[in-house]
């Protein structure tokens, strides 16, 4: 089984476990020297990563080695083995051990061993043998083996979303380890297709005429046609006119729920009058900003009777 998780004890996230459990490493369930998918008991090999593979080589001892590449580990993971021997039914040599020789962010390289005792004048001497796996002596002919591997990465394999989140800091200049992400957030299993506010702050994205704008540049003014051309894309519009007069017409209702904010934002030298119209809304007379900071807000609704409009919330 792969997933993600923040252990609470571990400031590293998105860490990413590759678990799997072979009950049987006998010569016949590999083909040249990789080990065959059915041979992987719990979870079946469909449920690890692409790719992933535990082969031998057959020099001088047997060294192993499992590919993770595809799990794109950002650093080396940890990795540890616990072997499967039935130590009432000694098999070959047992109970065997591994040893791990070498661990990158693709692959890991061990060898398993088993311990010989040897009586020598000075005591018992431990020398370690290792199996032989081909069609004679199959050394490790029903012996298993349980793997973990866990590491921190940012993706995940095909069948898997990478996990994302938020990380909330209490600082305003947060050290460069800390690991922010973004989220899909909406109601129903629904994603909205406008922006998400939080605590009464504006959900704004664009600037006048440019589609957005870098986070450390002043938020920039729309003019009347530039905002009913983009409210279907953000939230809050302040405002900006072009002459002492000028009219608003909000455009039909296009997503049921949507909200926006429409602020009178200049200063006020001679009298400046918009007047946002009736049409598309449920307003019974046209309502007029004439005041710096004057605001409005709509909800887009299916009113009784009319249909979709845009309904008034509140005039400032």
């Amino acid at each position: 089984m792969s997933y993600y998780f923040r252990p609470p004890n571990s400031r590293e996230q998105n860490l990413f476990i590759i678990r799997s459990s072979i009950d049987d490493l006998r010569f016949s369930n590999f083909t040249n020297n990789t080990l065959n998918s059915t041979a992987y008991t719990s979870p079946a090999n469909v449920f690890l990563p692409a790719g992933f593979s535990f082969s031998y080589n057959d020099t001088s001892f047997t060294v192993f080695t499992i590919d993770y590449t595809n799990a794109k580990y950002e650093v080396a993971p940890t990795v540890s083995f616990q072997m499967k021997n039935d130590l009432l039914t000694p098999n070959n040599n047992g109970p065997w051990y591994t040893s791990i020789l070498s661990v990158s962010n693709t692959q890991v390289v061990f060898y398993i061993f088993a311990l010989q005792v040897t009586p020598e004048q000075s005591g018992y001497v431990n020398t370690p043998s290792y199996p032989v796996i081909d069609s004679d002596q199959d050394s490790l002919s029903g012996i298993g083996i349980q793997i973990q591997i866990v590491g921190r990465t940012t993706t995940g394999p095909t069948f898997a979303i990478a996990n994302q989140g938020w990380t909330y800091v209490e600082s305003t200049n947060p050290s460069n380890d800390t690991i922010y992400s973004a989220m899909p957030v909406g109601t129903n299993g629904v994603i909205p297709s406008l922006d998400l506010t939080i605590g009464g702050s504006y959900g704004y994205l664009g600037g006048a005429g440019n589609g957005g704008i870098p986070s450390t540049t002043t938020l920039q003014n729309y003019t009347p046609t530039e905002a009913v051309a983009n409210i279907g894309k953000y939230y809050f519009f302040p405002i900006k006119l072009g002459s002492l007069s000028e009219t608003m017409t909000l455009p039909v209702v296009s997503v049921i729920g949507q909200e926006i904010v429409l602020l009178l934002n200049q200063t006020v030298t001679t009298s400046y009058t918009l007047t946002i119209l009736t049409t598309n809304t449920t307003l019974a007379t046209p309502i007029v900003l004439q005041n710096e900071g004057d605001m409005v807000k709509f909800v887009a609704l299916n009113k009784d009777g009319v249909g979709s409009r845009w309904v008034k919330v509140n005039t400032k």
